[in-house]
C-alpha cells in the first residue's frame, strides 16, 4: 500500500471514530477558537458546525464556574486536563458535563486542543434518585410487628403496612387537609374527645417535630378500643426540606389498661395484701412488694415464670435483688431507686436494666414501682413489676443490622452501577467501531489486521471487566462460609509462600509480631487481606531503600487489631486519600495493576464488620490498621 493510500486510510478510520462517538469532540486553539467538532457535539449543544466555530468556547460554557477556570489552568499548566463544568445549550438551558482536553501540535507546529465532553445529567438525575432512596430506607423497616407508613406532604401514604391496617382497623386513607382524626378514629386517652388535627402526631413530624411514645385511642371498627404509642420523625431531602414523615404504631393496649388500673388499685387498696394478690393475678409480669422499713422484697408468681428463681428458695431481701443486676448496671439502678425513695414529691420509679436468670443468662428488663407514702409522707412500701424486654431489644439489634445491610447492598449497588457506566461502556464502543470497520468490503488485509487486533484487546478489556465483578460477587458469597479459627502465622506463612519470588526479587524484609495469634474468622478472607497487603508494599517500593514489612497482632478490647506497616511510596492522603479505597483506582503508574486489590481488601474487611484505616506520607511509607471482632 503507498503511504498515500496509508494516509487515507488512517484518516477514514479517525474519522469513522470521530463522527460516531457518542461524546462531544472538539478540535480548537487554546484560546477557545473551535476548528471542528462532531454530530454528537452538534447534539449536546445544539448548534451547527459553522455556529461553533463563529462563537468559540466563550458561548458554551459558564465561564465564572471555578471549575472551568480549574480545569483551563491544568490543561494550560500541565498538557492535559480532566474535570466537570456547566455547559450552556443554544436554548440557554444549563447542564452539568464531564470534560477531558490534551495540548497537540499539528503538521505546522501550532499548538491546538482536542476535547472530549459527555452530558452528565442523566448521573446526576440518578445519584440524587439514589439519595432519596437512602432518605426513604433509613425510614422504612418491613418485618415488623410494628403499624408502619409513610406519607408525603402532600397527604399521600407511600407506605401503610398490614400491621398499620390491623392497628386502625382501616386502609391508608389519603387527605390533602390532614383530616385523620376522623378517617381513622383516632381520640385522646380520655376516649370522648378526637385529637385536633394540628396536634396529631403525623401533622407535627409534616411540621418538623419528633414524637416518641405519645399514647392515643383508637375506636377500631373490628377490634373495640385499642391504645396505641405513637412515634412519628419528619422525612427530609437532601436540601434538608420536609418532604414526608414515617409513623411508628405499636399497641400497648395491655400495658395502658395494667397502668391504670395499677393506679386505680393503690389509691383504692394501698398496703393491703388482697391488692397485692389482684394484681399478680391480673399480670405475667415478675410483680413485687417490698418493706421500705426492712427492704424485704415479697415476689409474686411471675418472678418464677419470668426469672426461673424458685420462690421457697429465695432469701426475698434487697442485698439479693441487687446481687442480680449486671454489674455494669447496679450503681446507677440503685442510685435511681434511692433517689426516688427520698424524693417524697415522687410516686414512680422506673429503669431499664440487665438482670441475670436462674440460667446464667442476662435478661433486659423494665422495672417500674410505685412508692406508697403514709399520711405523713413517709415512704412505707414499694409496689412494682419487671418486665422481661429481652425478645424486644433482641428484635430492635436485628432491625438495625438489617438497616445496615440494607444501606451497604445500597453501596454495593452504586459500585456495580460505576463498573457498568464507565468500565463496559468503552470496550463495548470499541468494539463496535471495530466491528463497523470490517463491515467495509474495500478494507484491506492490514487494516483489517489491525481491525481485528483493537476488537481482540478490546474484548479481552470487557472478559477483564466481567472477571472482576466476578470476583466482588465472589467475595460476597464467601460470606456463607462457617467461620473457624484462622492461626494468623499459618495464614502469613502461605502468602509469603505464594509470594517467595517476587518477595525474594526485591531484597525485602518482613518482620512478624503476632501478640494475639488466632481469631474466629472467615480464612479465606483473612488470607486475600494479607495477600492484598504485602504484595502492595512489595509493589510500591523506593527503588534505593531496602523494603521493610512489619505485621502486628493485639487485641483491644472486643477487638483484633492488625497493623500492616512498610517503608515504601508512600501516598498524599491529602489529595488521593479518597480514591484510596475505590475501584479502579491507582496512584503510581509505574506500577502494573488494575486498582482492585484495596477495593477487596475493604470489601472483605466490612463484610466481616470490621473497618480499615491508613496512615501515609510520600516517601515515608504506609501503615494499614484493621479492626476485626475478635471472636
Amino acid at each position: 500500500m503507498l503511504p498515500a493510500e496509508n494516509t487515507a486510510n488512517s484518516n477514514n478510520y479517525y474519522k469513522a471514530i470521530f463522527d460516531n462517538s457518542l461524546s462531544a469532540i472538539f478540535f480548537t486553539i487554546p484560546n477557545g477558537t473551535i476548528l471542528d467538532v462532531n454530530k454528537a457535539a452538534c447534539d449536546i449543544f445544539g448548534y451547527t458546525t459553522d455556529e461553533f466555530k463563529k462563537i468559540g468556547r466563550f458561548g458554551l460554557f459558564d465561564l465564572a464556574d471555578p471549575n472551568l477556570i480549574l480545569f483551563l489552568e491544568t490543561r494550560d499548566l500541565h498538557g492535559a486536563a480532566k474535570g466537570e463544568a456547566i455547559g450552556i445549550r443554544k436554548n440557554g438551558e444549563r447542564f452539568p458535563c464531564e470534560m477531558s482536553a490534551v495540548v497537540f501540535k499539528d503538521e505546522n507546529g501550532e499548538p491546538r486542543t482536542c476535547v472530549n465532553l459527555i452530558d452528565i445529567t442523566g448521573r446526576r438525575s440518578t445519584e440524587k434518585e439514589i439519595f432519596a432512596r437512602q432518605q426513604l430506607l433509613n425510614a422504612v423497616v418491613n418485618n415488623t410487628n410494628d403499624g408502619l407508613a409513610v406519607v408525603d406532604k402532600n397527604g399521600h401514604f407511600l407506605i401503610f403496612n398490614q400491621a398499620m391496617t390491623d392497628l386502625l382497623g382501616t386502609g391508608p386513607v389519603d387527605s390533602k387537609t390532614y383530616d385523620w382524626s376522623k378517617k381513622f378514629n383516632i381520640y385522646q386517652k380520655d376516649s370522648d374527645t378526637l385529637v385536633p388535627i394540628k396536634d396529631l402526631p403525623i401533622v407535627r413530624a409534616l411540621h418538623g417535630e419528633f414524637i416518641k411514645d405519645e399514647i392515643y385511642l383508637v375506636k377500631n371498627p373490628k377490634k373495640g378500643n385499642v391504645y396505641l404509642s405513637i412515634s412519628t420523625s419528619p422525612i427530609k431531602d437532601e436540601k434538608g426540606e420536609i418532604i414526608g414523615a414515617l409513623v411508628v404504631d405499636r399497641e400497648v393496649t395491655d400495658q395502658f389498661l395494667y397502668q391504670e388500673n395499677l393506679k386505680i388499685v393503690n389509691d383504692k387498696l394501698l398496703a393491703s395484701n388482697e391488692r397485692f394478690n389482684y394484681v399478680v393475678k391480673a399480670t405475667h409480669d415478675a410483680i413485687w412488694d417490698m418493706d421500705l422499713k426492712t427492704y424485704h422484697i415479697q415476689w409474686g408468681e411471675g418472678y418464677e415464670k419470668v426469672f426461673g428463681y424458685k420462690l421457697g428458695q429465695m432469701e426475698g431481701d434487697y442485698a439479693e435483688w441487687k446481687n442480680k443486676i449486671h454489674p455494669d448496671d447496679v450503681e446507677r439502678v440503685v442510685n435511681s431507686i434511692q433517689f426516688s425513695i427520698k424524693n417524697k414529691s415522687n410516686h414512680i420509679w422506673e429503669e431499664e436494666y440487665r438482670y441475670a436468670k436462674a440460667d446464667g443468662t442476662m435478661a433486659y428488663v423494665y422495672d417500674r414501682g410505685y412508692i406508697i407514702h403514709d399520711k405523713d409522707n413517709v415512704p412505707l412500701r414499694m409496689v412494682g413489676a419487671m418486665q422481661d424486654l429481652t425478645a424486644r431489644k433482641s428484635y430492635e439489634i436485628e432491625r438495625t443490622q438489617l438497616i445496615d445491610d440494607l444501606i451497604q447492598q445500597n453501596k454495593n449497588l452504586e459500585q456495580f452501577t460505576y463498573i457498568i457506566s464507565h468500565n463496559l461502556r468503552s470496550p463495548v464502543a470499541n468494539i463496535m467501531g471495530c466491528a463497523e470497520m470490517l463491515k467495509d468490503e474495500e478494507l484491506d488485509a492490514d487494516d483489517k489486521e489491525i481491525a481485528v487486533r483493537g476488537l481482540s484487546r478490546s474484548i479481552t478489556k470487557l472478559d477483564d471487566v466481567i472477571t472482576d465483578l466476578h470476583t466482588i460477587l465472589q467475595s460476597k458469597n464467601e460470606l456463607n462460609e462457617k467461620k473457624e479459627t484462622v492461626k494468623l502465622y499459618e495464614v502469613f506463612s502461605d502468602v509469603k509462600t505464594s509470594l517467595n519470588t517476587i518477595v525474594t526479587q526485591a531484597g525485602a524484609t518482613i518482620k512478624t509480631a503476632f501478640g494475639v495469634t488466632e481469631v474466629k474468622s472467615i480464612k479465606s478472607f483473612v488470607y486475600s487481606i494479607f495477600l492484598n497487603l504485602i504484595s502492595n508494599s512489595i509493589k510500591y517500593r523506593r527503588e534505593n531503600e531496602p523494603l521493610v514489612i512489619e505485621i502486628s497482632s493485639m487485641q483491644s478490647g472486643n477487638k483484633l487489631i492488625l497493623n500492616f506497616k512498610d517503608n515504601g511510596l508512600g501516598i498524599d492522603l491529602a489529595t488521593k486519600g479518597g480514591d484510596l479505597f475505590g475501584l479502579y483506582k491507582r496512584f503510581h503508574s509505574h506500577v502494573e495493576g488494575k486498582g482492585l486489590g484495596l477495593f477487596m481488601v475493604k470489601t472483605q474487611i466490612e463484610t466481616m464488620k470490621g473497618k480499615i484505616t491508613v496512615k501515609s506520607m510520600p516517601g515515608e511509607g504506609t501503615e494499614f490498621e484493621i479492626e476485626l471482632p475478635a471472636e
